[in-house]
């Protein structure tokens, strides 16, 4: 490879490193912002009364994907679709928020009026009907919100994106903390809070989209939305189940406090994941396409696989020795138990992480129907899965089925994807990854929790010690070692003007 190649390399891995960052570190104050409110959660209610709420943020995600009628995915592609029209451009947003604020606030009223019953059907006893009528309002306004703030992202108001999420998490904590932690309201205080700043913020973004949209409605343009985005919802309800169903399946056969003490660890293990895929999903929407399209396509992707899979491995590694202390520095004692489940869940969405790169294979050829295919079959093992593993193991049957509903979801997609775009994934370098991790994780797992300083400490070195393992086992090639020196000569010009270190 010649130095002008070699330095092509290193500048386009320097972009894509630098893009990771700065979407890295909004997608940071985003998920640490919330994670302070587990605190004034598990110091405040039970894991009985968290398992309750975690149940009623699960409904609100159903909710969600019937009241947004399949037209986030619409929204995006519309939007773009409609450069060369300005007028049809503005009428996309404006006509599809019109039409949910009205169809959402017709649906919530009705379902309002069965509060009791579905109250009595979540739980079994109609005490929690205000939380059910709190958590219904506020699914309104998360609705219109989402919508709203899908407009900033069309715009590439990346800045402003950010700030509304992380400005968002703070008056939710400084709310929790007022309702929840000083005044002692429990589930209604957190419920509150979540009704007031999901209606401040959906209020302020509708404002300064409709600002610049104005209210145009086109039933023609909203028609074709729906007509495009209505099969997504297929493939967004089996999502659900692979997301969520577990939880109800384990407050049917076991105890809301199981629940509660799922939901945290659940909440940890995702955590792990979203901190590497959610920003490189960011760079990745955009780019996934052109690199498909490459002569050497199938090649770059089966690398670019290795590297997020190399990520997510790492951060489900450290995640999942050192839950216990996360847990423990984070929950009162009662919720310390849910660290149990933090390495399975981490390990379920591993599988998550690769399937976003097969999706590659749907969009450069066009034939998205076979992932609707793929997690609809998913979604059906899962359910099988809850229903045979959660009435034996409790909570970690739970654990054991998403895992297992989300290795048969990458399974199912690979099987798919791999008979219209073949991908040259690296599997001897996979394997060596995974049986790594496996093993690296079972010699944490030898070092006691307690005394907590000495087990937090050599925790740490041994997830510290699993990429160091992998350099010197050769797990990179001799050209990515080199990229990576390239990178790192770049970074030295740049922030310290060349001088030798």
């Amino acid at each position: 490879m010649g130095t002008a190649s070699r330095d092509g390399v290193a500048l386009k891995l320097s972009t894509w490193i630098n893009h990771f960052l700065v979407y890295g570190l909004g997608i940071v104050m985003m998920n640490v912002l919330p994670a302070l409110m587990i605190p004034i959660y598990t110091y405040r209610v039970p894991p009985a009364i968290y398992g309750v709420l975690e149940l009623l943020n699960r409904s609100q995600e159903f909710l969600l994907l019937i009241l947004s009628f399949g037209l986030r995915s619409a929204l995006l592609t519309f939007y773009q679709m409609s450069k060369d029209e300005p007028e049809r451009r503005k009428g996309v947003y404006s006509t599809a928020l019109q039409f949910l604020s009205i169809f959402g606030l017709v649906l919530i009223l009705l379902t309002m009026f069965g509060a009791r019953t579905w109250s009595l059907l979540l739980f079994g006893t109609r005490t929690y009907s205000i939380a059910v009528l709190l958590i219904l309002a506020a699914t309104y306004f998360e609705t219109v919100f989402q919508m709203a703030v899908l407009y900033l992202q069309s715009e590439l108001r990346s800045v402003l994106y950010v700030s509304v999420f992380t400005t968002r998490a703070l008056v939710a904590v400084a709310l929790n903390l007022l309702f929840v932690y000083w005044w002692r309201w429990g589930l209604v205080g957190i419920l509150w809070a979540t009704l007031l700043h999901t209606a401040l913020y959906a209020l302020a973004v509708v404002i300064y989209m409709l600002r610049r949209t104005g209210f145009i409605f086109d039933r023609s343009l909203l028609g074709e939305m729906v007509r495009f985005g209505a099969p997504v919802m297929i493939g967004a309800f089996a999502s659900f189940l692979l997301n969520n169903g577990d939880r109800y399946f384990l407050n049917h056969y076991s105890t809301q406090a199981d629940v509660g003490l799922y939901g945290l660890g659940c909440r940890i293990g995702i955590l792990s994941m979203s901190l590497v895929l959610m920003p490189f999903g960011k760079i990745w929407s955009v780019t996934m396409v052109d690199i498909s399209k490459k002569p050497d396509g199938p090649f770059e992707l089966g690398k670019i696989a290795t590297y997020l899979l190399f990520a997510c491995t790492f951060s489900t590694l450290g995640f999942s020795l050192l839950g216990p202390y996360l847990i423990r520095f984070f929950a009162e004692r009662s919720y310390w138990d849910a660290y149990r489940v933090i390495p399975l869940v981490g390990a379920a969405y591993i599988f998550y992480s690769w399937t976003t790169i097969m999706d590659a294979s749907f969009y450069v050829t066009k034939r998205t129907v076979y992932k609707i295919y793929s997690i609809s079959i998913g979604g059906a093992i899962v359910v099988l899965l809850y229903w045979w593993l959660i009435p034996r193991f409790g909570m970690m049957g739970a654990a054991w089925a998403t895992l297992g509903g989300y290795a048969s979801y990458a399974a199912l997609t690979a099987f798919y994807a791999q008979r219209v775009y073949l991908i040259h994934y690296q599997m001897k370098r996979l394997a060596l990854l995974f049986v790594g991790a496996v093993v690296f994780y079972k010699v944490g797992t030898l070092i006691p929790i307690t005394p907590l300083l000495n087990g937090m400490i050599l925790r740490s070195l041994v997830t510290l010690g699993f990429p160091f393992v992998l350099w010197l086992g050769g797990f990179l090639k001799d050209d990515e070692r080199r990229v990576l020196g390239e990178y790192w000569h770049l970074l030295r010009l740049r922030y310290l003007g060349g001088a030798e270190i």
